[in-house]
């Protein structure tokens, strides 16, 4: 793992407005597209006409909602423009991370769209499309208190992730190190939400939460969470599919997107790195660039 050092802070506000999301199947939709012929048929979407999209509002900047109870960030924004080209009706539903795969296996989605980390073992379950890079990153409450300042300083301390995914699995990786070197390892606990790990940060109930570095970034701007470690596990996000068609579809949407230039905007306003490879349904094992 890379080791890089960021001073950050957390914007509260925020933080209050993911809470509202965690808790039930909400969803919202745009206007249909007119003047163009859908690219998905009938037969492989849940609704006619519609690319309806599972995402966990709790992690601004890259998805959350406003305070109408609308949706945004970048995934949303990102989903929208795939619907537009593919002249489907975007819908997103919002439901808690570890109920969207096996909503998109059962058909109750169509894609996850929710920045869901790129693993060889998830691609053997789902279609993956892998489109942006991010590491794992590590909040702390303003002042640094526990005065974290690298991975290996992670021992012996408490750490919230969201229900077990790829930051579970990256401090259960160092774990193994920390382990191997005679150190304490990192206590983990997990939550329903990031928000809800948040929660506990600001309760002092653990001493970080782990999540993507875009989030942590987001965070800087507020002043109450500062990133005491980022950059660890660098590795693709994937949006995800339960069909081989509506796959291959937005694979494409993705490439013109790529080609068209709005990939490369989109990420520069978010602050994040493009994944280089090709944009289609991947399986086994891939770098993160």
């Amino acid at each position: 793992m890379r080791r890089l050092l960021l001073a950050a802070s957390a914007a509260s506000a925020a933080l209050l407005l993911t809470v509202t999301a965690c808790g039930s199947e909400d969803s919202s939709a745009a206007a249909s597209p007119t003047g163009c012929t859908p690219k998905v048929g009938e037969a492989d979407l849940v609704d006619a006409g519609t690319l309806t999209m599972s995402t966990n509002a709790t992690l601004p900047p890259m998805q959350y909602l406003d305070t109408s109870g609308k949706v945004i960030g970048m995934r949303v924004d990102l989903g929208n423009e795939i619907a537009k080209l593919l002249c489907l009706t975007p819908k997103f539903v919002n439901i808690p991370f570890d109920a969207q795969i096996p909503g998109v296996q059962s058909g109750r989605w169509d894609m996850i769209d929710t920045g869901m980390f790129y693993t060889a073992e998830r691609a053997e379950t789902i279609k993956l499309v892998p489109y942006e890079i991010q590491g794992v990153s590590v909040s702390v409450a303003k002042g640094n208190p526990k005065k974290i300042t690298s991975e290996n300083e992670l021992s012996g301390k408490t750490i919230a992730v969201e229900a077990p995914g790829y930051e579970f699995d990256t401090l259960t990786a160092l774990n193994k190190e920390l382990k191997a070197a005679g150190k304490p390892q990192v206590a983990i606990r997990t939550f329903t939400t990031t928000a809800d790990a948040y929660q506990a940060l600001s309760a002092g109930q653990v001493d970080g939460v782990a999540i993507v570095e875009s989030v942590t970034s987001h965070y800087q701007k507020g002043g109450t969470f500062e990133t005491a470690v980022a950059g660890m596990n660098p590795a693709p996000l994937a949006l995800g599919f339960g069909k081989q068609k509506p796959a291959d579809a937005v694979a494409d949407a993705l490439t013109t997107l790529r080609e068209n230039g709005y990939l490369t905007k989109l990420f520069k306003k978010y602050g994040v790195t493009a994944y280089s490879g090709a944009l289609k349904v991947t399986t086994g094992e891939i770098s993160a660039k």
